[in-house]
Parts: structure tokens; sequence; C-alpha cells
């Protein structure tokens, strides 16, 4: 299982060593746009601030295992190459997709409108509801209904306020937003969804070549087909039915040997019976 944040800190690592690099290149005299090198600084403290948002996210998650929920940390966005989903919490209230948001300065959401230090945040809460619709697409039909889309501010204190179909909150309102949820899912439904959604979204995708889609191996993607809904792989059915065609053979033998040493003992029966009317 992946730590929470670990691809966001991944990629500001990556911008900081092209920090590095344009102040080597500038230091050599070549001629380094000073406007380039702040923009990069500035995308690399967003990344790591990013990551920081999501540690502290996954540690409010923590404590909610004792409740029986399971928290899924930086997994793989379905259908994208880069792409990442911060969080994913399975537990009796259902199947959440959260976003962290680590931003600074004031943050309000009123009339279905989200907004950050003045400027409009729809795409953060459109981006976490296409991240849900993509993990419901993986789900069987009879928890799809159980999956919610959560943009969580790890920063702010916020009431938990519909925007576009996404729920927004604070970080500090998260747990009692999930133990609030009505019970969707069982025991065995929550270990069963956590686990799948652990395995299929940790799946390295297949490489192709350049221009085509990345996809996942046939063999996955066989086996997601077959066990979504009904729970069981093609290979593991195939063997259930060998097993049984071996029962019945076996039991037929078993029969036939069994009426062979009937007849034996009869026969015998018979044949000492009329030695002794002979003598």
């Amino acid at each position: 299982m992946s730590e929470a944040g670990y691809g966001a800190e991944q990629e500001a690592g990556r911008r900081a060593r092209r920090v590095a690099r344009l102040r080597e290149e500038a230091a050599r005299g070549e001629a380094i746009d000073e406007d380039v090198i702040r923009r990069a600084q500035a995308a690399q403290r967003n990344w790591s601030v990013g990551a920081e948002g999501e540690r502290l996210v996954a540690a409010n998650l923590a404590h909610l295992e004792r409740y029986g929920w399971v928290a899924l940390h930086d997994l793989r966005w379905p259908g994208r190459q880069r792409a990442n989903i911060d969080h994913v919490a399975v537990g009796p209230g259902g199947i959440v997709v959260i976003d962290a948001k680590n931003w600074s300065g004031r943050v309000a959401v009123a009339e279905g409108n989200l907004r950050q230090n003045g400027y409009g945040r729809a795409s953060s809460a459109d981006g976490v509801s296409q991240a849900a619709a993509d993990v419901t697409a993986l789900l069987a039909p009879q928890h799809r209904t159980a999956v919610r889309a959560v943009l969580c501010l790890a920063a702010q204190d916020q009431a938990p306020t519909p925007v576009q179909g996404v729920d927004v909150l604070g970080r500090w309102q998260l747990a009692e937003y999930l133990l609030r949820m009505p019970p969707r899912l069982s025991v065995y439904d929550v270990a069963d969804v956590a686990r799948y959604l652990e395995d299929e979204l940790r799946r390295p995708l297949v490489p192709t070549p350049a221009g085509r889609a990345p996809r996942r191996s046939a063999t996955a993607g066989q086996r997601t087909r077959a066990t979504r809904g009904t729970g069981r792989s093609p290979r593991r059915t195939k063997e259930r039915g060998m097993s049984k065609r071996r029962a019945a053979v076996v039991e037929f033998m078993l029969t036939i040997a069994g009426i062979f040493a009937v007849y034996q003992i009869v026969m015998h029966i018979l044949r000492s019976y009329a030695s002794s009317i002979g003598g």
C-alpha cells in the first residue's frame, strides 16, 4: 500500500531537480529567464504543499479504522496514464473518493460555488466528481450507488456543503461526515471492495506504442469482467467444475466396486450351500 502524498512528493522532487538544473544553466551563463525559474519554484512548492495536505487527511482517516473503515491512498486514476486519486475510504457508509486540497487563504462555499481567495475552483469539484465516476465504473452494480465524491480542505474548517454533486468539507469535519453516513455495506462487503480496489488501482499499466491509450493486461481485464458482480474468477469456476466431474467419476467407480463385492459374496454363499447339499 502506498503512503499518502507519495505521488505528489515524487512530483515535487522532479520539479526541485528542474529548478536546480535551471540554476546551473544560468550560472554557466546560459540565457535562462528568471521568470521560468520562479514558475518552476512555485510548481515545486505547490506539489510539496499538496503532499502535506494528503498526509494530513490520511492521518484523520487512520482514526476511523476502529469503526470499520479502510483507507487507501495515492491510487491510480482509472483510465488515465499519470493522474492519481488522493484517497478512497471504504466503510459501512459506502465508498468515498476524496480529493485533498491544501489551499491557503480564504475558501468560501456559497450558493453552489467554490472559491479560493476570490477565484473560482469549480474545476476542482469537477475533477473529484469525474474520479468518483471512474471508480464507480469498476464496481459491481450493487455497489455503484454507494459511491460519494468529497473535496476535503486540509487547512480550513468547513461544514459539509454540496457543490456540483460533490461534498466540500474541512479536514476536521471528515470523520464525523463518514461516521454519520447511513449503513450501505456489510463488514464482508467492506473487506471485499477495499481488497478489490487496492488490487485494481495498484496494477501498473501495460506500455503501448505512442499514440495509443494505455491498457491493463488482458488477463487482468478478463478477470475484472468475470469477477464484477460474481466474486469468483473464471479459473476458479473451471477448477470447481473439474472437481465435480472427478467426484462423480469416483462415486460411479465406488458404486461398481460395491456391486461386484456383493456379487462375489452371494456367489460364495451359493457355492457353499451347494457343496453342503451335495455332501
